[in-house]
C-alpha cells in the first residue's frame, strides 16, 4: 500500500491540550474557542469527549474547571477514557497563558481542514481506481466531499446574505468608550517624537488622567478606567516623580484616583514580546490586571530583532494583538520613536522607526512636532500631526504647550497666534506668545467641556 495511505494525518496534540487547559482555565477562552472549533475538529478522540463536555456545561451556565468537568466526565461514565482526573490538571499545566487559545484553536481548525482534504481525497482516489458507478457520479461525490470538508461544522453558522435596505436600517452602534470621544475599546493609538520629545510623559499623562476619571485634552470629567502602564525605557526612580506630580495635579482638580486601578511595570532594559518567555509573562500580568487601558512603548525595545524587518514586526504586532485579548480588548497607547531629520529639512518624518507595516496597524497614529509660531520654544509648543489616516472620525486638538500642573496643555486658537484657555499663564509666556490674554476662566466646573 502507498505511504499516502499509511501516513499519521496532520495534527498538533500539545495545541490540542492547549485548547483546552485554557478552556478550563478562563471563560472568556470557552466564549472563544466555540466559535472556531467543534469536537469533530480533534485528532484525539479523548480530547473531543472532553471539550464537547466543556461546551455542554458552559451552555448550561455550569463552571468549568478541573473539578467540575472531572465530576461530570465520572458521571457520563468518561472520565476514565479521557484519562481520569490527573489528566485534566496535565491539560491546565500544559497551557502558559489562556489569553492564546483562539491562536490554538485556529491552528486545530486549520489542520482539521487539511485531515478532511485527506480524507474527501483519499475516497476519491478509491473511488476512482475502483471505477464504481458512473465517470461523471464519482467526479461530482469528490467535489462534494471536498465541500463537506472545507465546510464541516461551519456552515449552519453562517449569517444568512446581508443586502443593501437591510445593511442602511440598521442602526450605527455606539462605540464602547475608555476615554468619551477619544478612544474605544481595542482603539490603538501611536504617538511619535525624536529622542526627548516628551511622548513618554505625554502618554502616561493621557493614562493618570483616564485613571483619575479627567478627560486627557478637556476640563471635564469621565469614568475612571483601570490603566496599565508597562514602560520599557525609564527605571522605577526615573518615573515616580512624574507620577508623583501628576497624581498630586489630580487630586487637585478634585479626583482620587484609585491606587487599586493602576498597575505599573518598569523593564528599563526592555522585552522581548517575540519570545515565548517575555510575551507570556507580559499576557499573565494583563490577564490579572484586566485593564481598560495599557500603555506601552517604546517599540524599539518590545523585540530584540531587527525593527525594519516585516518578521520582527509582525511577531511584535502578534504580541500586542495577543495582550489585548487578554485584556479582554484595552485600548493601547504605544510610543514610537520617529527617524532624525534629513539634512536641510525643518520638520523631521513621524513616521515611526521600523516596518511600513506599522503605518498601517494603529486606528491612531500621530506625532509630537516642535510647531513653528513666535514664542513656540518658550512655550514648548508642539503640533499634533497625523502620520497615517484615521480609521474613525474622534475629537483631536491641533497642539500642545508646555503645561503648569500637568506636562502638556491641549490649546485653543485665536487668529492665527495659539492662545490657552482656563490655565494661567507666566508673565514669560505672556512675552513670548506677544499677544493680549484673556482674562483666566472661573472656577472649575466639572461639567463644561472647553479644551483646556
Amino acid at each position: 500500500m502507498s505511504d499516502d495511505f499509511t501516513r499519521v494525518p496532520p495534527q498538533d496534540l500539545d495545541a490540542e491540550q492547549a485548547v483546552l487547559g485554557s478552556m478550563l482555565l478562563s471563560k472568556d477562552a470557552i466564549l472563544e474557542v466555540i466559535e472556531i472549533l467543534t469536537g469533530a475538529d480533534f485528532y484525539k478522540p479523548a480530547h473531543a469527549t472532553v471539550f464537547d463536555t466543556v461546551c455542554s456545561m458552559a451552555v448550561r451556565g455550569e463552571p468549568c474547571d478541573p473539578i467540575t468537568v472531572g465530576g461530570q466526565l465520572d458521571k457520563d461514565g468518561n472520565l476514565a477514557r479521557v484519562g481520569g482526573s490527573a489528566y485534566l490538571h496535565t491539560l491546565v499545566e500544559a497551557v502558559p497563558t489562556a489569553a492564546n487559545a483562539a491562536w490554538y484553536a485556529e491552528r486545530l481548525r486549520g489542520l482539521s481542514l487539511v485531515r478532511g482534504v485527506i480524507e474527501a481525497g483519499t475516497r476519491a482516489v478509491q473511488s476512482g481506481y475502483a471505477a464504481d458507478g458512473d465517470p461523471q457520479e464519482i467526479a461530482e461525490r469528490a467535489v462534494a466531499d471536498m465541500q463537506a470538508a472545507r465546510d464541516r461544522g461551519l456552515a449552519a453558522r453562517d449569517e444568512p446574505l446581508l443586502h443593501l435596505d437591510e445593511f442602511l436600517a440598521q442602526a450605527d452602534d455606539e462605540p464602547e468608550w475608555v476615554i468619551p470621544g477619544v478612544l474605544a475599546r481595542w482603539d490603538r493609538l501611536m504617538v511619535t517624537a525624536g529622542e526627548g520629545g516628551g511622548k513618554s510623559l505625554f502618554l502616561r499623562q493621557m493614562a493618570m488622567r483616564a485613571l483619575s476619571g479627567l478627560h486627557p485634552f478637556k476640563r471635564a470629567k469621565i469614568r475612571p478606567v483601570r490603566v496599565m502602564i508597562v514602560d520599557v525605557e525609564n527605571s522605577k526612580d526615573q518615573a515616580r516623580p512624574w507620577i508623583r506630580s501628576m497624581r498630586a495635579a489630580a487630586v487637585e482638580e478634585g479626583a482620587t484616583p484609585r491606587s487599586s486601578d493602576l498597575v505599573l511595570e518598569f523593564r528599563p532594559g526592555g522585552l522581548d514580546l517575540t519570545s515565548p518567555a517575555d510575551r507570556s509573562w507580559l499576557a499573565r500580568r494583563v490577564e490579572q490586571a484586566r485593564p481598560d487601558l495599557i500603555t506601552i512603548g517604546p517599540l524599539y525595545k518590545l523585540a530584540l530583532g531587527n525593527p525594519n524587518e516585516e518578521e520582527t514586526a509582525r511577531g511584535l504586532m502578534s504580541a500586542l494583538e495577543m495582550l489585548r485579548t487578554a485584556s479582554g480588548g484595552a485600548a493601547m497607547l504605544i510610543e514610537a520613536h520617529s527617524p532624525h531629520a534629513a539634512p536641510g529639512v525643518k520638520r523631521r518624518d513621524l513616521r515611526p522607526i521600523g516596518s511600513s507595516l506599522w503605518l498601517r496597524w494603529p486606528e491612531f497614529g500621530f506625532g509630537l512636532s516642535p510647531a513653528a509660531e513666535v514664542g513656540s520654544e518658550e512655550l514648548r509648543l508642539v503640533d499634533w500631526v497625523p502620520w497615517r489616516g484615521s480609521r474613525s472620525e474622534r475629537s483631536w486638538p491641533e497642539q500642545f504647550m508646555a503645561g503648569t500642573s500637568w506636562p502638556w496643555q491641549a490649546i485653543d486658537y485665536a487668529g492665527n497666534a495659539p492662545i490657552p484657555t482656563g490655565i494661567t499663564l507666566t508673565g514669560d509666556q505672556v512675552a513670548a506668545l506677544g499677544i493680549d490674554i484673556p482674562a483666566p476662566a472661573g472656577e472649575f466646573d466639572p461639567e463644561q467641556t472647553e479644551a483646556f
